[in-house]
């Protein structure tokens, strides 16, 4: 296979995760809705607290990565232009 399908199936696939992660993100109130008046809410599980220095540096990461992308998100869609 030459490079061109290889890169052509490389950014389909991350077009898809993408893809997935988007409208799993915003069908989650709907779904939280659904669940709750069929009487079959999900509680979040809380998660483990980490115990090891290591732990508690990759759980730190992990967190400021999700806050970051949650704040670029924000901003894009603040100065989204209109269309």
């Amino acid at each position: 296979m030459n490079r061109h399908f290889t890169d052509a199936r490389y950014y389909f696939r991350r077009g898809f995760e993408h893809l997935y992660a988007g409208l799993d993100e915003e069908t989650a109130p709907l779904r939280r809705r659904l669940m709750a008046a069929l009487g079959r809410e999900v509680e979040d599980e809380p998660e483990p607290t980490p115990q090891t220095r290591r732990e508690r540096v990759e759980y730190g990461a992990r967190r400021a990565a999700t806050r970051s992308r949650r704040a670029a998100g924000r901003v894009r869609r603040r100065v989204r232009r209109p269309e």
